[in-house]
Parts: C-alpha cells; sequence; structure tokens
C-alpha cells in the first residue's frame, strides 16, 4: 500500500506515521511531506493508494486544495480537528474524516474503510480534472457509471460523458447508496431506472429514463429488482 501524509506540524506527523505503520503492520510504504507542494510534485510522478491530509497547512484553507485531491485516482483521508466540517468534507467524497486528536484505534477502521468494498459514502457532488482544471458535478445529474481501464466514465442526465480519474471501485465507495454496482462494468442511479427486463439467453438490462439501457449481471438482477421496489415504497 503506497500512503502519502501531509501534515505540518512534526509531533503529529510522527504520531500518525506510527500508528499507520502498527495498522498495516508495517506493510504501507509511507511519503511524508509538510507541505502540499510538495506532496503533489510527489504525487505527478509516483503511484499513491490514500492520502491522509491536514486541512491546516501553513494557514491554507485546506477545503480550497481538498477538491483537486479528490479528483485524483486515490482515496483521501483527512485528519483535522476542524470536525465541525466533517459532513462537508463527507459530501466532497473524502473516504473517512479523523478529528483530531485521534487514536490508534480510529486510524484502524479509517483504513479498513479503503479496504471494505461494501462501505458506502456521503458524496454529494464530485470533482474532476479537465485541460488542468479542477470542475465539478452534482451527484443527482448522474445516470450510470462505467469502467474505464484504470479510469470510469460517468455518463450524465444529458448525456455529456466526463472521465474520472477514479476507478470504479473507488467510486463506489464514496457515492450514496442510491448507486449500485450492476454489473462488473456498470454502476447506476436507482432514481434514474425506468424498468428492468430479461432478454434471451439469460441476459438481463436496466432500461434508463433518458432511454439509455445497462446490462445488468445475473447475480445482481434480483438484487436490483429489490432495491427499486423498496426505493418506490419509499
Amino acid at each position: 500500500m503506497q500512503i502519502v501524509l501531509v501534515e505540518d506540524e512534526p509531533m503529529v506527523a510522527r504520531r500518525l506515521r506510527r500508528f499507520i505503520s502498527e495498522s498495516t503492520q508495517n506493510k504501507a510504504t509511507i511519503r511524508q511531506f509538510s507541505n502540499l507542494d510538495d506532496a503533489q510534485d510527489n504525487l505527478a510522478t509516483q503511484p499513491a493508494d490514500i492520502l491522509f491530509l491536514d486541512l491546516n497547512l501553513h494557514g491554507k484553507d485546506g477545503f480550497t486544495l481538498l477538491n483537486e485531491q479528490l479528483a485524483q485516482p486515490f482515496h483521501t483521508i483527512v485528519v483535522s480537528a476542524n470536525t465541525d466540517r466533517a459532513l462537508e468534507a463527507f459530501e466532497l467524497g473524502v473516504l473517512d474524516f479523523v478529528g483530531k486528536p485521534f487514536t490508534q484505534e480510529r486510524i484502524d477502521k479509517a483504513l479498513k474503510r479503503y479496504t471494505d468494498k461494501n462501505y458506502k459514502g456521503q458524496c454529494k457532488q464530485l470533482s474532476y480534472k479537465k485541460q488542468n482544471s479542477v470542475h465539478f458535478i452534482n451527484i443527482n445529474d448522474i445516470q450510470f457509471v462505467q469502467a474505464a481501464g484504470h479510469y470510469s466514465e460517468i455518463t450524465m442526465q444529458n448525456g455529456d460523458v466526463i472521465l474520472h480519474d477514479k476507478h470504479l471501485d473507488k467510486l463506489m465507495q464514496i457515492l450514496p447508496n442510491t448507486f449500485v454496482r450492476v454489473h462488473r462494468s456498470y454502476a447506476i442511479s436507482l432514481h434514474e431506472v425506468s424498468n428492468v427486463s430479461q432478454k434471451s439467453g439469460a441476459k438481463y438490462i436496466a432500461h434508463l429514463k433518458s432511454g439509455a439501457s445497462v446490462p445488468v449481471g445475473r447475480t445482481k438482477f434480483s438484487e436490483l429488482v429489490t432495491q427499486l421496489e423498496n426505493l418506490s415504497s419509499t
């Protein structure tokens, strides 16, 4: 596991580094920085799985910096004393928000979320990078998401397709539970489904309100029908 740690308080950084090492049984490679500029230079050339990010770095507003990091392929875990802004951070798409002071148990929990494929986030908007600029999309405007190699293609209600740097597996961990994986390569918004049908040869299809259709895996069909019934009854 490749971890980047960005913290400008040396004592806090040492404590966090020790807890991460304990939690990963010293199997993680940790690259530590005291400012985001140096971390960004490193992230531009070196792979990462998780970014542990403080939100107050040398007086800079961390939320100004956060959106750009959330557009990256890795997950971000915020470590901050500004716990009153935790909900805001989750709505932006962080994997976890760890308040200061923190314990070993809390760091363990944060890292377990990274490997928990059933964890669902509270993201309300996604940031993505296009032509070196950060843009934003509203979660409610998404129809479906398709895996595209190491990336994801997000199809919006208006038909626009947006390439996101996060793999579908990672997007599913931060998207709310109204998004479900219906196929190894597809996830859909339950709110966008018009009906589902079965074709010959045990092929299943989710028909969306826009007229688009998405394949549904054989093992996912019954679960999808139940989720749609539950949604309609609420």
